[in-house]
């Protein structure tokens, strides 16, 4: 025996309805995602930070000692090699 129509088109609206709150939830989700993702630094941001690591590894010979720049700030003594001789300069800090 067969259902009367109105209830097969009452079951379809459900099933409908159902499938649309998953299509609604996965949505919502896909944009919280979206919103939640970092954006890539620029290039240039990315080439100054590889700037100044480099210059903060090369700096890996600063010592304790304070000294004199010669604006009248203080800075730090570092302990450098140049022409093949170490020498004692001066950094900023």
């Amino acid at each position: 025996m067969r259902p009367p129509v109105l209830l097969v088109h009452v079951y379809s609206s459900v099933i409908d309805q159902e499938r649309h709150q998953g299509e609604e939830r996965r949505h919502a989700h896909h944009r919280a995602l979206a919103d939640a993702r970092a954006e890539r630094p620029s290039a240039l941001a990315r080439l100054a930070a590889a700037a100044t690591r480099r210059a903060r590894r090369e700096d890996h010979s600063l010592t304790d000692y304070p000294c004199r720049l010669p604006d009248g700030s203080i800075g730090r003594t570092a302990v450098v090699q140049r022409d093949g001789e170490w020498m004692l300069v001066c950094r900023v800090v």
